[in-house]
């Protein structure tokens, strides 16, 4: 049997409406958009989102807004996709890497405290990552930085469903960055991402830094007549979204709820499945009160039990058929920011160990039965076969 890592869901309406978009003249940014913005405005509980072609977009867009400029500090754990650093790298920050609580694989949030009260005024954005869909305890970060006046721009890219302590991920003054790649809760078709916040004037800013620092999209301009002049007030990029995502990421929405239910019994299942295996750490669940978003399934092998290496074993899994990755080599481990920064692989010891041991496994909706029965008998295959 062969079970790839992610397999995207596309139904046959979801197809006919791409034919729809393409044949209808409009295929760049435009009413399908709007309507996907508006859509999901309403799923996260939030007053304005906007749409672009990738989270890396939305979270350089979002260090913008936080007012992040040239020499300014900003935190953000080690462990996440370089995305959450590199946008500060773009305009010339300085990243303050914190480790990982390895109880919720997310942001020490006691590192965080330390590096505010040594850098103070220093520091003008914190990057939380809600890493695999775990929401971090937003309400105790804010309870932190309250008194440094920090912007908390939130990399959400794992979390679209995510709720702490009864609120949404994404509904924030602040703003919060989400993702639909290809291997996301949701997809726009590949690639695409959004910003969300509560700040219309955040989010005024937002669209026209998307697009080129215009005053007006194309849409606007081209809709009706008289309408096609435009104005250039700000410095901007190019970051829009196409109404042929769109349409695709208003499908998808659909089925979030629904998906969702699914990713919980898949979770639920491999906990019950691979709880009996010793060399196994299973991963953590959402607190009381907030819900996980169920993005990733990550096994951690301690390997003082097994006969062989986690790579070893990633090498036998792959071999069974099982598609797997690794999330994710920290920040402080890739050779531009070791070169840069002269960081260490022990300086952040249990990013270190996290990457080290763990093991992604497939986790989506579309897997069926027979398949999940399947992954959760051949790691435990596997561990009777090579436990010491």
């Amino acid at each position: 049997m062969k079970i790839p890592f992610h397999r995207p869901i596309f139904s046959k309406k979801t197809i006919d409406n791409v034919e729809s978009v393409l044949l209808s003249g409009w295929v760049t940014t435009g009413g399908k958009t709007h309507l996907f913005e508006e859509k999901l405005s309403e799923y996260l509980n939030v007053k304005n989102v906007v749409a672009v072609n990738s989270c890396t977009a939305a979270l350089h867009l979002g260090a913008i807004i936080s007012g992040l400029k040239n020499k300014d500090m900003f935190i953000v754990p080690t462990h996440t996709f370089v995305s959450s650093v590199e946008i500060g790298e773009y305009i010339g920050a300085i990243p303050l890497l914190v480790d990982i609580d390895p109880k919720t694989m997310n942001l020490d949030l006691n590192q965080v405290e330390s590096l505010l009260k040594k850098f103070e005024k220093k520091v003008k954005t914190i990057i939380p990552v809600h890493f695999s869909g775990n929401p971090v305890k937003m309400n105790r970060l804010k309870e932190i930085s309250e008194p440094y006046n920090c912007f908390i721009l939130e990399d959400a890219a794992h979390a679209l469903e995510a709720i702490d302590d009864g609120k949404k991920i994404g509904d924030t003054d602040n703003a919060s960055a989400f993702s639909f790649y290809a291997n996301k809760n949701i997809t726009t078709g590949g690639e695409g991402g959004a910003i969300a916040t509560n700040d219309s004037k955040l989010a005024d800013r937002l669209r026209m830094l998307s697009l080129h620092g215009m005053d007006k999209d194309g849409w606007s301009r081209f809709k009706s007549k008289g309408k096609w002049s435009y104005d250039i007030s700000q410095l901007g990029y190019k970051y829009n979204i196409t109404d042929v995502a769109a349409i695709i990421g208003i499908e998808q929405l659909k089925n979030v709820n629904k998906w969702h239910k699914k990713r919980s019994d898949i979770f639920d299942q491999y906990h019950r499945g691979l709880k009996s295996i010793e060399g196994i750490k299973l991963p953590p669940k959402a607190n009381d009160n907030s819900k996980h978003a169920k993005h990733l399934y990550i096994i951690q092998i301690r390997e003082k039990f097994w006969k062989i290496s986690r790579d070893d074993l990633i090498i036998k899994l792959n071999k069974l058929g099982l598609g797997t990755s690794v999330h994710y080599r920290p920040v402080h481990m890739h050779s531009f920011y070791q070169k840069k920064y002269g960081f260490k692989p022990e300086d952040f010891i249990e990013s270190k160990n996290l990457y080290e041991s763990a093991i992604s496994i497939p986790m989506y909706p579309d897997l069926r039965k027979q398949e999940i029965l399947y992954i959760i008998n051949i790691i435990n295959e596997l561990w009777r076969k090579y436990s010491k």
